[in-house]
């Protein structure tokens, strides 16, 4: 039964070809000791031209991880099969990159195997997962509220094929005993304060009192979800060139169906941050983009994600820079935190088609003689004259008006004179010493880019 299993994974999703060189990822366990028995047994059926393991000492239960090297390099010696070794110190890799025990001990892992293949030209990498840890990992995921993991394991994704797809634990523990194969045993397996062993050894056996066949029932579901992940995963590439940048327009993922959006969402913050968001967060995000106005959200690790009225963007957090410099009329001055040259002159006369653009070019009437002006950034309390008003509004609103978003606003320069705020910089001009047929000289501000 486990042979007949065993040859209709390969079959179902074609994992081995013939003339392939397969590298076994060998623990020395019971689940690759079995998987390379029947490789082994197999190969000329299977038409394989070449097995070797691959077994990685993660240093992690002392004088027993070496024991366990050394089996696996006698039960290489005895089937005259080549194995590649290497020693890690894994707890103290963990720590320097503060990282999980579990998940620094998987990337070296996986980068030794992959580092095998590519040195000694092997095809497919093959594990020892099965049916039985197939259920596991999906209610292991399950229970963390993990969506991505949820559907479990694929029997082939890239190079790394998993034969024992359709075998559950039991029988290829019965496989063993019947055949005599040798194995290791990790007595941490059987610790249940260690969540996937609590799993195995206490929610699964009560699973299967309400459903003896549970692990037929979860593989099913495992297939079906992997085929809806496909599919999506697929449609929402349709949409990616909407997400290469750390700036989206709102416009253009308005129409995006949820189900693609926040998938879409989920690869272009981690993209960009380096970090996956939580799924509570990707709500989050999908319920700010269905309010009106400006909106932001901590991401963690220094980055915020800011919904403003037109875009959504992800930026770095950073201290307030001040904005602080005095000129003179007939000076020049680079505003560095706007990115901007300021220039101002003296003139008594002004194309008046010039000044319709008040985001570059605004005159004053001071009736001054040398008189100083302050470029600031805004503080609170500020208030703004516009045309037409007699009195002031605050400037806060007048950033709300202009659609000004949050994120900009300590970054756009304001020009003052004697306590009067005269130009949001790029902007608009205030009430304040206005042009008149009377004005004989004026004071013009003219924006450069740099």
């Amino acid at each position: 039964m486990v042979e007949k299993k065993f040859l209709k994974a390969i079959k179902d999703f074609d994992l081995i070809s013939e003339n392939d060189r397969i590298l076994v990822a060998f623990s020395g366990g019971i689940d690759s000791t079995v998987l390379t028995e029947l490789l082994l047994k197999l190969k000329k059926t299977l038409k394989i031209s070449e097995i070797a393991l691959a077994h990685l000492n993660h240093s992690l239960r002392g004088k027993e991880s070496d024991k366990d090297e050394e089996f696996c390099k006698k039960f290489a010696q005895e089937r005259n099969l080549h194995i590649y070794t290497k020693k890690v110190d894994v707890k103290e890799l963990a720590k320097k990159n503060k990282l999980s025990v579990e998940e620094a001990a998987r990337i070296v892992r996986y980068s030794f195997f992959e580092e095998i293949i590519k040195e000694k030209n092997y095809n497919k990498l093959a594990t020892g997962h099965h049916l039985s840890d197939l259920v596991e990992t999906m209610l292991l995921w399950f229970v963390q509220g993990n969506r991505k993991g949820i559907k479990g394991f694929k029997p082939r994704e890239n190079n790394i094929i998993r034969p024992m797809y359709y075998i559950k634990k039991e029988e290829i523990s019965d496989y063993a005993e019947k055949n005599k194969i040798p194995y290791r045993v990790d007595r941490t397996n059987f610790k249940t304060d260690i969540l996937r062993n609590k799993i195995r050894h206490n929610i699964i056996p009560e699973l299967k009192n309400i459903n003896p066949s549970l692990e037929k029932s979860m593989l099913v579901e495992s297939l079906l979800l992997q085929i809806d992940d496909d599919y999506l995963i697929k449609e929402s590439g349709r949409f990616s060139q909407l997400f290469l940048t750390e700036k989206i327009k709102l416009s253009d993922i308005k129409g995006i169906h949820r189900a693609l959006l926040y998938r879409l969402l989920i690869e272009w913050i981690y993209r960009i941050t380096g970090s996956y968001p939580s799924y509570k967060k990707v709500l989050d995000i999908l319920d700010i983009l269905d309010k009106e106005g400006e909106k932001k959200l901590n991401l963690g690790k220094g980055y915020i994600l800011i919904k403003s009225y037109d875009y959504l963007l992800i930026e770095t957090q950073k201290k307030r820079s001040e904005i602080f410099y005095k000129m003179k009329a007939g000076e020049e001055i680079l505003i560095k935190e706007a990115g901007i040259i300021l220039k101002s002159y003296i003139t008594d006369r002004i194309d008046a088609g010039k000044l319709k653009d008040e985001r570059r070019v605004v005159c004053f009437d001071i009736g001054e003689e040398n008189p100083e002006f302050t470029v600031r950034s805004r503080k609170e309390g500020d208030k703004f004259l516009p045309f037409g008003r007699k009195t002031e509004k605050k400037l806060k609103d007048i950033f709300i008006e202009l659609k000004i978003p949050r994120y900009m606003r300590d970054t756009i320069p304001l020009l003052e004179f004697r306590n009067k705020i005269l130009w949001v910089i790029g902007y608009k001009r205030s009430g304040y010493y206005p042009i008149t047929e009377k004005t004989e000289k004026m004071i013009c501000f003219e924006i450069k880019e740099v």
